[in-house]
C-alpha cells in the first residue's frame, strides 16, 4: 500500500478531520516509521508501519483508539537492529576484556588501573584462550560477537547453542589443546595444566522475566531451565575445568525483573548443589519504571485487559510457565511496551505482539519459537 493512502486510511480510522491534526500526527508517525518502525522484520511482504498501524487501530472500538495510539507514541520502546548491533560490538572490549583484566588483577594483586601490565601478563592471554562462548538462543548474535573481537575469539571457542554434541565438543577441545600448547611455548609455562576451558560466557539478546534461564518447579520440587542444564554439562568435567571455572550470563538487553530473578534463583541453585554461581552482566537494563504498571498507565492497562482485544489461543502452556492464566499483560505479567526489531518478546503486552492469524493481531506480530501441537 502506498504511504499516502495508508495515511489517509489512518486519518479515517482515527477520525481526524481538520488538516492541522492530520499533518501534525502524520508527520510524527512518518518520521517514526522511517527512523525505526518500518524495519520490523516480521511484517509481511510489502507491509510497513503506517499501514499496519491503521489496520491495528481499526480493531479497537472508537473510544479506545486514542489510548492505543498514545501507547505507540508515548510508551513504546523499539530497539532497532542497529542499536542491538552496537551492544553486540561493545560487548567484547567493554565487558569481556574488562573481566579478564579484573581476574588477572585479583589473582596477581596488580592494581586494576595498570592496564598495560595486566594486558601483557601471561595469565591474561591464557584466560583468553580458555574462554568458551555459547549462545542461549538464536538471538545471541554469536557470529557478530566473534567478528567484533577482531580475532580474539576463534571459531573453535564459540557456538550458537549451549547444548553441544560430541563432535563439536571434540573439535573445541582439540583446538583448545593446540592453542594451549602454543601458549605454553610462547610464555615458557609448565606443561601440567589440563586442556579445559575456564571461563564460560552464556550470551543472549534479551530476557524479560528470566524464567527460561532458571526457575523452581514447586510441583516437581526441582530446578528447571537453561542454567541447570549448563551446570550439569560443566560438571561432567570433559569440556570445562571443575577445578577452576567462572560462568557469566551476558545479556545485551534485560529487564530489572529478569536480572533480579536470574541472580536470586541461580544463587540458590548453585548454593544447594555446591556450584559457583554465575555472574549476570547486562549492557542495557530496562528498569521497572518502564513497565506499564503505574497509575498513569491505567487507560492503557484497561484496554490491554479487555477480552475483546485478546485471543485465548495465546494462553498456551508456555505462557503458563510464567505463572499467569493469560498473556494480556505479557509473559509473567512483565507488562512491557517493548519491541525488538527481529521479533516482539511475549513479555510485552499482548496488544503489541498478537500473531497475525489470531482474532486480534498485534501491531508488531510475533512469531513464536514454540509451536503448539
Amino acid at each position: 500500500m502506498k504511504e499516502v493512502n495508508a495515511q489517509e486510511i489512518l486519518a479515517q480510522v482515527m477520525g481526524w478531520i481538520d488538516s492541522e491534526t492530520v499533518v501534525k500526527n502524520s508527520t510524527r508517525l512518518q518520521f517514526l516509521s522511517e527512523y525505526k518502525y518500518n524495519e520490523y522484520q516480521r511484517y509481511g511482504p510489502g507491509k510497513q508501519f503506517i499501514e499496519s498501524l491503521a489496520l491495528w487501530l481499526n480493531q479497537f472500538e472508537e473510544p479506545d483508539r486514542p489510548v492505543a495510539l498514545s501507547l505507540i507514541l508515548d510508551k513504546l520502546i523499539f530497539i532497532s537492529e542497529k542499536e542491538m548491533s552496537h551492544l553486540v560490538k561493545i560487548s567484547y572490549p567493554d565487558v569481556i576484556v574488562q573481566e579478564r583484566l579484573r581476574l588477572v588483577a585479583e589473582e596477581d594483586e596488580i592494581p586494576l588501573h595498570k592496564v598495560e601490565a595486566l594486558s601483557r601478563h601471561w595469565r591474561f592471554e591464557e584466560l583468553r584462550i580458555r574462554s568458551l562462548y555459547l549462545g542461549l538462543s538464536d538471538g545471541a548474535h554469536t557470529n557478530e560477537l566473534r567478528r567484533a573481537s577482531n580475532g580474539a575469539i576463534s571459531n573453535e571457542q564459540i557456538w550458537q547453542a549451549y547444548e553441544l554434541g560430541e563432535a563439536k565438543t571434540g573439535d573445541m577441545l582439540e583446538a583448545l589443546r593446540k592453542n594451549v600448547r602454543k601458549f605454553r611455548s610462547d610464555f615458557n609455562r609448565s606443561d601440567d595444566e589440563e586442556g579445559r576451558f575456564n571461563l564460560v560466557w552464556l550470551i543472549d539478546d534479551f530476557s524479560g522475566s528470566g524464567n527460561t534461564y532458571i526457575r523452581y518447579d514447586n510441583t516437581e520440587r526441582s530446578y528447571k531451565g537453561k542454567i541447570k542444564k549448563i551446570y550439569e554439562r560443566i560438571h561432567e568435567g570433559d569440556l570445562v575445568s571443575r577445578e577452576y571455572y567462572e560462568v557469566y550470563i551476558l545479556l545485551y538487553v534485560a529487564t530489572r525483573q529478569a536480572i533480579d530473578h536470574i541472580e536470586y534463583w541461580s544463587e540458590r541453585f548453585a548454593g544447594e548443589h555446591g556450584f559457583k554461581p554465575p555472574k549476570v552482566v547486562v549492557l542495557h537494563p530496562i528498569e521497572k519504571e518502564y513497565a506499564l504498571t503505574d497509575p498513569e498507565d491505567s487507560d492503557v492497562i484497561k484496554i490491554a485487559k479487555k477480552e475483546k482485544y485478546y485471543d485465548t489461543r495465546a494462553s498456551d502452556r508456555h505462557i503458563a510457565i510464567g505463572g499467569t492464566e493469560n498473556a494480556m499483560m505479557g509473559f509473567a505479567d512483565c507488562a512491557l511496551p517493548l519491541v525488538l526489531s527481529h521479533n516482539t518478546p511475549n513479555n510485552s503486552i499482548y496488544l503489541l505482539w498478537g500473531p497475525e492469524e489470531y482474532a486480534f493481531f498485534g501491531l508488531f506480530p510475533r512469531v513464536s519459537r514454540h509451536r503448539e501441537t
